[in-house]
């Protein structure tokens, strides 16, 4: 009997995994038209709130990230990027919740982003799947004072607004276990539209946020005591274009990370992480980029600050892999 009862549990999870296939496939053909407005991070596996609202509490612990980005330094007005994102899981553990603020700024556009985020969690199998949901306000400014007009019948007239909030909404899958996750998430979906000239509601003067589809797999091998390899991947996808991030990097005596990413958009990232303590961590990344541009900038420089406190009785595991 005990073994036909593992066979019988084990049919259940296959089963139960084919159903979390099936729902991402159904959800992604769901999916009419989306595009990438959003701030890019080489370091998303260390902040995987930001990246899908179903991560909420799955880190079984009170968890604070700090994420500051330089996008293409040496260039004027290129795009830098402050994160603060905190998520905990609730006392029952079925439940998750989190909190993010985004500071992004690029040339004449500043955006601010605060949400709240909610995940409901089942036991799966060897792991939990999360159904996410992320809600927020995003704060849209705009300094006409710093565009240079090639042509001055382009100029925006002084009547344009400057500033613009409007209201915004994702959603999220995420199933995870010790070693191993994957996660669907899109961003903006209810597509939140506002127009920079009020008297002139034209393709021109409307502007529109449109979905993001995002796709995260990862892995952790355990190769011995010391070493363990980690490899995961993040897509971004727009109905026209898009980029892949594969990574793979090293764990060391859980305690030092050195890893290497490859960006389908002609990039190469150089990234380490230090667990400095069982709560305190920390890690940087360098993106070399080979695209045009690259003879205009010194690169792209990312840095990351993470601290845990466990609460409910919950202890800091480590070590913890994602």
């Amino acid at each position: 009997m005990g073994r036909t009862y593992k066979i019988v549990t084990k049919l259940k999870t296959n089963e139960k995994m084919k159903k979390i296939l099936l729902i991402i496939v159904l959800f992604t053909g769901m999916l009419q038209s989306f595009g990438q407005q959003d701030p890019q991070y080489s370091l998303y596996m260390f902040n995987p709130l930001g990246v899908n609202p179903g991560y909420a509490g799955s880190r079984e612990v009170l968890s604070t990230v700090l994420v500051h980005r330089s996008q293409w330094m040496g260039i004027e007005g290129a795009p830098t990027t402050q994160v603060l994102a905190i998520n905990t899981p609730l006392k029952n553990k079925r439940m998750g919740v989190g909190l993010q603020f985004v500071n992004d700024e690029i040339g004449p556009h500043t955006t601010q982003n605060l949400s709240a985020s909610y995940a409901y969690r089942i036991k799966i199998g060897r792991g939990k799947l999360a159904f996410g949901l992320r809600a927020g306000i995003i704060n849209y400014n705009y300094n006409w004072n710093k565009i240079e007009y090639i042509d001055q019948e382009d100029v925006i007239p002084e009547t344009a607004p400057e500033s613009f909030m409007r209201p915004n909404f994702d959603f999220g899958l995420y199933y995870n276990t010790r070693t191993f996750y994957m996660g669907m998430a899109v961003d903006h979906i209810n597509t939140a539209q506002f127009n920079l000239l009020s008297n002139q509601d034209t393709i021109y003067s409307a502007a529109r946020a449109y979905a993001n589809l995002k796709i995260t797999i990862g892995k952790a091998f355990v190769l011995n005591d010391n070493l363990v390899l980690k490899t995961s991947f993040l897509l971004r996808g727009t109905r026209s274009a898009g980029n892949l991030d594969i990574n793979t990097s090293l764990l060391i005596k859980n305690r030092i990370l050195f890893g290497i990413s490859l960006r389908t958009s002609d990039a190469l990232v150089l990234m380490t992480e230090i667990n400095l303590s069982k709560n305190l961590r920390m890690g940087i990344a360098y993106d070399v980029d080979g695209s045009g541009i690259a003879k205009s900038t010194s690169g792209s420089l990312e840095v990351f600050v993470g601290y845990d406190i466990g609460l409910f009785k919950s202890k800091v595991v480590s070590p913890r892999y994602f």
